[in-house]
């Protein structure tokens, strides 16, 4: 009897201390010290009040524990990730990830984005780098919250682009929605009218193989309304704006001696370098193939016109039968299809290409490009159709997508796509 007694006083008083013990570790160890990084737009005083938010929180193991494995807690959405090291048991370092910004719209007050379309940041303050949303229809913005578009459609727009913008390594200035929905990015001095929302992902990337093409003052409209991936012409209309840049004197001194031996040079060969001439150029299309650069009539002076780099290896006769045929329309003009870069008599290669597209349709696979929802509601490129089914550039099925009964991609929003042409059928 005694002996049960004994034990269950030892066993009390082990209990006891135990949670003495704990209660001493919650008191004593208590973050008092707390360095942040990687932070940019958010305060390390801000960081520190959306982590630790109560009592249990503030215990520097606690905290460590909660986090270790890079959990971001609800009331810091504006992270992408975060880890915190003890440093002593009354220090911590917590380095963060903020999420990135990818547009904003303007409303008086500046409301800033991110990738999924949450609402991160509402503030007086420009960033640089991040394009403007405009003409679209909004709602009141809320933090955290979705922007608040007319349709859902058109916020998936607006993502969709940004995504294909980014991939391509472009930084637009603006994205302008009209009042037909049609689509204008500006980047820099150029004006790309992209059109509907249809063919994204060929127009960004024509978009793109044309740009690097062009000087940093190149100025002008890119009309890439009609672009489908195919053979289309892509047209470009210089603008009659002189574009000044701020040079030092010793910039300026060597260009004007460049542009005296370039007046020199014109009036040897009788052509003006200071017009642009009428160009043609090849494009790409969802396959890849890379663009050439453009044809120009000048070629002939295009060592003295800074046109030789942008000719893509074309000599200047067939630069004068360029010029011959398009010089009077007063537009530079491009075309999106593919094999068209080694020069224009090279109508072999088309022929090559369209027995290889037949080839694969017999096949019931594709090599075309295509760009669909998976079950996630996320955006997948470079998809195509192996042995009936719908697979990414790893070879990985993308659950939520099926081909139907007429060979149709159908992906998870129910669109549906020919594997042959990357065309929307719906």
């Amino acid at each position: 009897m005694r002996s049960k007694r004994k034990r269950r006083f030892k066993n009390f008083f082990l209990l006891l201390a135990v949670v003495l013990i704990l209660l001493a570790g919650l008191l004593i160890l208590r973050v008092r010290k707390l360095t942040v990084s990687g932070n940019s737009r958010y305060s390390a005083e801000t960081i520190k009040d959306d982590l630790i938010t109560d009592f249990l929180s503030g215990n520097t193991l606690i905290l460590w524990w909660t986090h270790k494995d890079g959990t971001v807690p609800d009331t810091m959405p504006y992270l992408e990730s975060l880890k915190i090291e003890i440093k002593s048991p009354f220090s911590v370092t917590v380095k963060v990830t903020e999420k990135e910004l990818v547009g904003y719209f303007d409303t008086g007050s500046y409301a800033y984005f991110d990738t999924d379309g949450i609402v991160l940041d509402i503030t007086d303050e420009l960033y640089d780098g991040i394009p403007v949303i405009t003409g679209a229809t909004v709602g009141e913005f809320t933090l955290y919250q979705k922007v608040p578009t007319e349709s859902s459609s058109t916020l998936r727009t607006i993502l969709s682009l940004l995504e294909l913008l980014e991939y391509q390594d472009l930084t637009a200035d603006e994205i302008r929605f009209s009042d037909n929905s049609e689509i204008t990015v500006y980047i820099g001095y150029i004006e790309a009218e992209l059109g509907q929302d249809e063919y994204l992902e060929e127009k960004v990337a024509n978009l793109k193989a044309i740009l690097d093409t062009f000087t940093s003052t190149t100025a002008g409209t890119l009309h890439l309304e009609n672009v489908t991936g195919k053979n289309e012409d892509i047209t470009f209309s210089p603008s009659d704006e002189v574009i000044i840049e701020t040079e030092t004197e010793e910039t300026q001194e060597q260009e004007s001696e460049t542009d005296s031996s370039a007046a020199e040079s014109s009036d040897t060969a009788g052509t003006d370098t200071g017009t642009t001439d009428t160009s043609t150029l090849s494009g790409i299309t969802t396959d890849g193939s890379a663009v050439s650069g453009p044809t120009s009539s000048g070629q002939e002076d295009s060592t003295s016109s800074g046109q030789s780099d942008r000719t893509g290896g074309t000599t200047s006769d067939e630069g004068d039968s360029s010029d011959d045929t398009t010089s009077d329309e007063g537009e530079d003009s491009y075309s999106s299809s593919p094999d068209q870069g080694e020069g224009s008599d090279d109508t072999s290669s088309d022929s090559d290409g369209t027995a290889n597209d037949s080839d694969d349709s017999d096949d019931g696979e594709s090599d075309v490009d295509l760009m669909v929802f998976n079950s996630s509601g996320e955006l997948v490129y470079h998809v195509h159709v192996r042995d009936g089914l719908v697979v990414d550039a790893y070879g990985n099925e993308v659950p939520g997508c099926s081909v139907n009964e007429d060979g149709y991609v159908v992906d998870a929003y129910w669109n549906i796509i020919d594997p042959a042409t990357g065309e929307l059928m719906n």
